[in-house]
């Protein structure tokens, strides 16, 4: 028999939120735990759309409110930057994982 519980684990590694927030993240709240992820070496598309993004999305306790902040605050952190926000770029290699290649 699959163990599917183990599965679902094993296929989840690396792929959640690694944050605990309260029932009304602040601003300062998010922009440390981007800021975290973008040392990790992420872009921001992949913290919006892979990281913090399916967090909010799949809590009952978040909603609107938490999406438009991490994205005001992405915005922010990466602005300035090469790294991609809203789309891939060219130098972002999907079969590799990241921006530029870089893990």
């Amino acid at each position: 028999m699959i163990d599917t519980k183990g599965l679902f684990e094993q296929l989840s590694t690396g792929r959640g939120a690694d944050f605990d927030f309260g029932d009304e993240p602040t601003e300062a709240e998010l922009r440390e735990a981007v800021r975290k992820l973008k040392a990790e070496g992420l872009c921001g598309r992949r913290i919006v759309e892979q990281r913090l993004g399916p967090y909010f999305i799949a809590n009952d306790t978040y909603g609107e409110r938490e999406l438009e902040i991490l994205e005001t605050v992405v915005a922010e952190e990466y602005a300035g930057t090469d790294l991609c926000v809203e789309g891939r770029s060219k130098e972002c290699s999907r079969l590799r994982g990241g921006c530029k290649g870089s893990q």
